[in-house]
């Protein structure tokens, strides 16, 4: 026998212990916590310039390579970047690209500098990457450009990010945007860059990621942020209502637009913007109420860059905005 009478009551403690270690192990992994940002130091005293000049410096010397760069309003900068084996992770997730560019912030506060930077494992989560791992993403970048503490929002679960939705019967994740579908992935690339070109539509781009092994292309876009005409479309009045607390979530920005295959998919504002803003009430000076049209407003914007004709006003999304 491989154990006695007398050691059978010993093995049997050291059996409990290693249950209530694990029990207690597996509801902490569980209760886990994530938030969309990360600050990474806030600089004082130094120009934008500079600032700028230090983080392109820390992009070279890290893992990642510069996309592009590009400042949605003043005062505010943000650097786009990937590596090939952030690419390769996003790969491996039905909708992965839209986690490959990640994004670095600079936001002028008073006399200071605010960076800051998405957090990849949030988004692994948000995006229901399965079976994808983008802790190795987030230690590379918190080594090469630094760390103080995550913020943005409510921490969620892994479980509550995975089935996000901001209220009972609104978008999630893939709840897409109802856009053109074209013959090939290629047709479907030409008519995304045709629309950019056609300034009317209010949306340039500013990056394009091609993820590897797949029909997969995701473009950065900018919308309009100095247009004071079009208010749903000018991102820092919006910015100016949902970005209103201590620590800007600049990094937020730029919107995505990706085509898969011969599709071609945006994330719902309902969904996009309200998981990177998930403590915003429904109503008062800074809640979703005051963007009652916003939705709506990018759905044409994106028919419109898409291809797509002009739908009628009916046939659009609905102008209860947030309230669905």
């Amino acid at each position: 026998m491989f154990f006695n009478r007398k050691t059978f009551p010993t093995l049997t403690i050291l059996l409990g212990i290693f249950i209530l270690f694990y029990s207690f192990s597996l509801h902490a992994a569980e209760k886990k916590t994530f938030k969309p940002f990360v600050l990474a130091k806030i600089e004082a005293g130094m120009p934008m310039g500079k600032v700028k000049k230090k983080v392109k410096k820390q992009i070279t010397e890290s893992p990642f390579t510069l996309v592009a760069g590009y400042s949605p309003y003043d005062g505010a900068y943000i650097f786009i970047i990937t590596s090939d084996e952030l690419k390769s992770l996003a790969a491996e997730a039905e909708y992965g690209g839209f986690a490959a560019p990640q994004r670095i912030s600079l936001t002028q506060v008073g006399k200071q500098i605010q960076i800051a930077y998405t957090n990849p494992v949030f988004m692994q989560y948000a995006y229901r990457m399965k079976d994808v791992d983008l802790q190795p993403i987030l230690d590379q970048m918190t080594q090469a450009f630094g760390f103080e503490q995550f913020f943005g929002g409510e921490g969620l679960t892994a479980r509550k990010l995975k089935r996000y939705k901001y209220s009972f019967g609104l978008e999630d994740f893939d709840s897409f945007y109802e856009l053109p579908e074209y013959n090939n992935h290629v047709e479907a690339i030409t008519a995304l860059i045709k629309g950019f070109r056609d300034k009317s539509n209010g949306i340039s781009r500013v990056y394009q990621i091609k993820i590897p092994g797949k029909e997969q292309v995701v473009f950065g876009i900018s919308m309009n942020a100095n247009d004071a005409n079009d208010e749903e479309l000018n991102v820092r009045k919006t910015m100016d209502i949902i970005d209103y607390l201590p620590l800007k979530r600049t990094a937020y920005l730029p919107y995505e637009i990706m085509v898969d295959g011969d599709k071609i998919l945006a994330m719902h504002a309902r969904f996009r913007i309200a998981v990177y803003f998930n403590d915003l009430k429904m109503f008062g000076k800074h809640g979703f109420g005051k963007l009652l049209s916003t939705p709506s407003a990018y759905e044409k914007a994106f028919l419109a860059v898409s291809g797509a004709k002009q739908i009628e006003e009916e046939d659009s999304d609905t102008a209860d905005g947030f309230i669905n």
